[in-house]
């Protein structure tokens, strides 16, 4: 992972499995994105828990 001071973005390399990137690409083609965008929304909605875990809210990209 790389991050970029000046933009406030980060660069990811991400290897997913092949079902879990068909089911991300489903999900793209169905809301007219790329899977990247999916990710950046889903990446947005995400909150850390006092626990420490990581919940996701249902939501609809758009």
């Amino acid at each position: 992972m790389q991050r970029r001071e000046q933009l406030d973005e980060v660069h990811v390399e991400l290897w997913l499995t092949a079902d879990t990137s068909r089911k991300l690409g489903a999900i793209a083609a169905g809301a007219s994105l790329i899977p990247e965008q999916v990710l950046s929304q889903l990446a947005d909605r995400a909150r850390m828990n006092d626990d420490g875990t990581v919940t996701v809210e249902p939501f609809t990209p758009h």
